[in-house]
């Protein structure tokens, strides 16, 4: 669990006045600071109380499961929605309104051209006339502005409220899934809610009311321009109307895509989310190439079906930009065909029209549509989650001490002291003890009879010495949670060109990139030609096919970025070393596979499509005016300036809020996870509401960043805009104070290009920014994508195949930790395990059992010699030397997948050789009973199983691997006595010619070993027979057995005192 920071500061925006609050103004000391250092978390501001996340919830979803329960019927998570947030929606609404009357504009730009058309300077009336008109042009665009922006900022935080409401909603019900629910839903399914499907309400908030607002300005539209020039106007209008049908057509597939997307991105995150869970057993098995090629299928198909939507997207956006290439083309073709004479004032007042809806009908009216449809895939998806049935001194720190991820950085018998210790300090009055003393010395047993002992205790346990403290037995047959996680890092200063060419080269190579180039100029040469020859057909038809093709192309190449990002971001994954699996969180590393790739599959590749084109186009439309009114670039180049120096200092701290927008994402998927994994934990502590309340405390931890991102990205869009207004303004103005010899239509190029010049210009500043902000995904991704590697899987220098055939083990002068900056945790150890011998391990919790196995398998490179069969381990390639041992875990892991694929990955034996495996095991008999037999999928983490039944398959792992060595950790701490006798007995019998190595707490099971390593504090204590260690009454073996009670220390002593040394013959001694 990652900490949570300090108090944040009060939040500004809830105390600035209006003119604050419409600006934006009251961001400006942040900006300040963020100009001047990196930000950190702590320069967040509080969210505003009504954005938290515990206050948004969701009465109105029980009240719609009630009345649906009441009705009969399924039911509906959009009434739901609908009925909460539809009045504040509404009257955000209101804002957009105005937009309507954008067609005003168009109609003063016909109107001021007019005057030039019949000028006469000694008409004053007709002068203060047109004074009025360049003053109506400029308040329509400034009011334009304002409302523009404060309707944009007002629908992001609706959605922001959606998407937190519908957080709080989904991890409350996770807290209440009952078992059959839990085992249908995966844990990589939820955070694709979390991450992917909740941001559905983000975008369609933006969206939405274009539904209406698109059909009301276009039939205005249709009026004004019936008026200016008469029935022509239709046939452009037809376009519009042809192309509506069209984009609901589009809307439908993207909702199609989209359902069938979110399908295998479930599947990949619970894919990859059992293979980070399951790490060290993958790494163990050498089994890194299945897992691999498991996750590149399902990607695969994943990526297939978004490189269809991108490109539909492709389709739709070139469809946009070559909509008004067409409409006016064909608008002015049958204007001219039916004898109409063209005047200035009528042209640009036309195309001004069509410029003014162009966006909404052919841009926003589109996606409203496409986004409708993905949230109504979405609003499904979590509707289906919603409703199913509810019901210390070893450490740093000490009590202060960082809990990893899952217990990562615990030992299996920290993590069973931890739990017990958390129980005590409930005191509570009933305790139920689920076997909580199976990974632990006999010592630490002693608090259940100690601290508890005036408390009514139920203990669940496998370990019959603890009985005879109990006041009363009952038998049962057959009834059916050492480092600090460490921060999450993040980038300073701009994204580097470095970056930008690692993705696009990940996409493509270089002559695809050449022809890319080249096709993009073919288009904007060709829509260059249009805009001066617009009655060419043959130069429309050009441009609009380029623009297609181009837009497809562009698409296909960063879409493919994103496949190959990923697969070397989960390659470098695989191969990176197991410490830092222990240092970073599940939700962390989800985090990126999820969200941050998620960009990388859908968002940035359209928004990079779309600022190229707009960056061309404001060439196009630079180069032409530079040819017919060359003075209107007079005012570009300082306009250009003060862009570019606002983008700048905009970005140096936008930047750092996307990239904090970003960490403090992983902590939300991080708590969930771990949440699932101890649901039945927290449930029995009763603190589902403590974890909620954590919960609420993450996402509101990331309300924060995400609240200032999107009214930082106001603050920037209202000043472009309004300085493009005041451009406007001076440009309309600026014609009537210069009116003597100006032709009308220069006057109108002048004032139409100063409205799209600026338009252009102050979006694709925003977009250039949104792409800066985009690329921290990128920079995330290639930085995991260079992790550390672990040594090389193969190497040049391979041992025979029937390596090792004897099983000898030596360790000389072995110091081992698990990263540089880590202390020691095996010290100096020099010893032999002989040739088919039986070691037992043992030591105090923390003496450095696991790491002696975690060395000898090179989870990290131990310093000193480690041999096998006199074959230097560290000169051989992890896979050669992995899949030449077998190893029983302390927990045992199972895979999603079926029961073949969980004992035979490689496919290397036949059914029969599985079947005789599961025999040995005693398992046969219950896989035959499953309904497909050894193709019965296990749920995730084998979770249909019990502990037992799952330690028995890795036991049937180990005997299908056929090796000379075996290693047991801790295998039956967890498991009955009648379990752990058949594993023991089946080690004895199928493991006769092995050398194997036990560790164990219960030495009982360790007991009949040829010889007991004592282990304390990573140094060796004691190596000998067991029953010579036990004459050492000085001995730490000795006080372990005593610590055990009178008479099991008596029944340990006489089972030692059997095992001696004639009854082993050692095969042969280790070179």
């Amino acid at each position: 669990m990652e900490p949570l920071r300090k108090e944040a500061k009060d939040n500004p925006s809830a105390s600035a006045n209006l003119l604050s609050k419409i600006f934006f103004c009251w961001l400006n000391p942040l900006f300040r600071i963020g100009y001047r250092r990196k930000l950190q978390e702590d320069d967040m501001y509080k969210v505003l109380p009504e954005d938290a996340s515990d206050r948004l919830g969701e009465e109105y979803w029980n009240q719609e499961i009630q009345q649906a329960a009441n009705e009969l019927r399924p039911p509906k998570l959009t009434k739901a929605l609908i009925q909460c947030y539809w009045k504040s929606y509404l009257l955000i609404g209101s804002y957009i309104f105005i937009e309507v009357y954008q067609i005003i504009q168009p109609v003063l730009l016909g109107k001021l051209i007019e005057y030039f058309e019949s000028y006469d300077p000694a008409n004053s009336p007709a002068v203060s006339e047109a004074y009025i008109y360049a003053a109506g042009i400029s308040l329509s665009t400034i009011s334009l502005t304002v409302l523009h922006h404060l309707y944009f900022y007002h629908v992001q935080r609706a959605g922001m409220k959606i998407r937190v409401a519908v957080c709080h909603m989904i991890y409350r019900k996770a807290l209440c899934l009952n078992s059959s629910a839990l085992a249908k839903t995966t844990t990589g399914q939820i955070v694709n809610l979390l991450s992917n499907d909740v941001n559905k309400f983000d975008e369609v908030t933006l969206y939405l009311h274009f539904l209406w607002i698109g059909p009301l300005q276009a039939a205005s539209v249709i009026i004004l321009l019936l008026y200016a020039i008469g029935p022509s106007c239709l046939a452009g209008m037809a376009v519009f109307f042809f192309m509506m049908p069209v984009q609901t057509m589009f809307g439908r597939l993207f909702s199609r895509l989209r359902a069938e997307t979110a399908v295998l991105t479930d599947e990949r995150i619970r894919t990859m989310s059992e293979v980070i869970s399951g790490i060290r057993v993958i790494k163990m098995y050498g089994w890194e190439k299945p897992f691999g090629a498991l996750v590149d299928e399902v990607r695969r198909m994943e990526i297939s079906k978004i490189m269809k939507s991108s490109y539909l997207r492709g389709l739709n956006m070139a469809s946009f930009f070559a909509a008004s290439k067409v409409i006016i083309f064909v608008t002015v073709c049958v204007y001219v065909l039916t004898g109409n004479t063209l005047s200035a004032s009528r042209v640009f007042m036309a195309v001004s029209l069509y410029g003014a809806v162009r966006l909404t009908i052919t841009l926003f009216f589109p996606c409203a549509i496409e986004k409708v449809s993905e949230s109504l895939i979405s609003i499904e998806r979590i509707k289906l989650h919603l409703y199913p049935d509810q019901d210390m001194d070893l450490l740093p720190g000490g009590d202060l001490a960082i809990v990893g991820d899952r217990g990562a950085n615990l030992s299996g018998g920290q993590k069973a002291r931890v739990s017990l210790a958390r129980s005590v300090y409930q005191d509570a009055d009933i305790y139920l003890l689920d076997d909580p003393l199976s990974a632990v010395d006999a010592e630490v047993g002693r608090c259940i009879c100690g601290l508890l002992r005036k408390k009514p205790r139920i203990l669940v346990t496998h370990q019959l010495q603890y009985l005879k403290a109990a006041d009363q037995i009952v038998v049962l047959k057959e009834v059916r949670v050492v480092q600090p996680t460490k921060e999450e890092s993040r980038f300073e200063g701009n994204v580097g060109l470095h970056m930008y060419v690692k993705y696009f080269m990940a996409g493509a190579n270089f002559l695809v990139l050449l022809v890319l180039i080249l096709l993009n100029a073919l288009a904007h040469v060709s829509f260059v030609l249009m805009l001066v020859f617009v009655f060419l057909s043959g130069l429309t038809a050009t441009s609009v096919v380029f623009g297609f093709v181009r837009s497809l192309v562009f698409f296909n190449v960063l879409v493919s970025s994103a496949q190959t990002l990923h697969n070397n971001m989960f390659n470098a994954i695989l191969r990176t070393p197991i410490h830092f699996f222990d240092i970073n969180p599940i939700g962390r590393i989800l985090n990126r596979f999820s969200k941050d790739i998620g960009y990388l599959d859908s968002l940035l590749p359209w928004t990079f499509v779309d600022f190229i084109q707009v960056f061309l186009q404001v060439i196009g439309v630079i180069a032409v005016a530079a040819v017919i009114i060359p003075w209107i670039l007079i005012p570009v180049v300082p306009l250009l300036v003060v862009f570019l120096f606002l983008r700048c200092y905009f970005l140096q701290t936008s930047r750092d809020i996307k990239r904090l927008e970003s960490t403090t994402r992983s902590p939300v998927f991080s708590h969930l996870s771990s949440s699932l994994q101890g649901l039945s934990t927290i449930r029995a502590f009763k603190v589902q509401q403590r974890f909620q309340q954590t919960f609420d405390e993450y996402q509101d931890l990331h309300s924060e960043a995400w609240f200032l991102f999107l009214t930082t990205s106001r603050w920037f869009a209202v000043r472009l805009d309004g300085i493009c207004s005041v451009f406007v303004t001076i440009t309309a103005f600026g014609c009537l104070y210069l009116r003597d010899g100006l032709e009308p239509g220069a006057v109108g190029l002048a004032l139409s290009y100063a409205v799209t010049l600026t338009g252009m210009f102050q979006w694709g500043v925003r977009q250039s920014a949104e792409i800066e902000n985009m690329m921290t995904s990128v920079e995330r991704v290639v930085e995991y994508a260079e992790l550390e590697s672990e040594a090389p899987w193969e190497t040049d220098k391979q041992p025979s195949s029937d390596w090792p055939k004897a099983g000898c083990i030596t360790f000389d002068r072995v110091n081992f930790s698990y990263s540089a900056s880590e202390p020691l945790v095996l010290k100096n150890l020099s010893l032999v395990f002989k040739s088919r011998e039986k070691v037992g391990i043992v030591g105090r919790t923390g003496a450095g059992k696991s790491s002696l196995i975690s060395a000898l398998f090179r989870l990290a490179e131990p310093e000193g010699r480690i041999t096998i069969d006199g074959f230097l381990t560290s000169e051989i390639g992890l896979h050669t030397l992995r899949q030449k041992m077998s190893i029983i875990p302390q927990d045992p892991v199972l895979f999603t997948g079926t029961m073949r694929k969980n004992l035979d990955p490689f496919k290397q034996h036949t059914d029969e050789d599985l079947w005789n495996a599961l025999q040995e095991v005693q398992m046969k008999a219950m896989v035959d009973e499953l309904p497909s037999k050894l193709e019965t999928v296990l749920t995730e983490s084998g979770s249909n199983f019990s502990v037992g039944q799952r330690q028995l398959v890795c036991l049937a792992r180990a005997i299908l691997r056929k090796t000379r060595i075996l290693i047991i950790d801790e295998a039956t701490a967890n498991v009955d006595p009648r379990t752990d006798g058949l594993i023991q007995q089946t080690i004895r019998d199928k493991f006769q010619e092995c050398t194997v190595l036990t560790i164990a707490h219960r030495l009982n099971t360790i007991i009949d070993c040829d010889r007991i390593l004592v282990l304390d504090a990573g140094r060796i204590q004691e190596y000998d027979e067991p029953y010579v260690l036990l004459q050492n009454q000085d001995g730490l073996f000795y006080q372990m057995v005593q610590q055990t009670g009178r008479a099991e220390a008596a029944s340990l002593l006489h089972t030692a005192k059997q095992v001696t040394t004639s009854t082993f013959v050692p095969g042969q001694a280790c070179p």
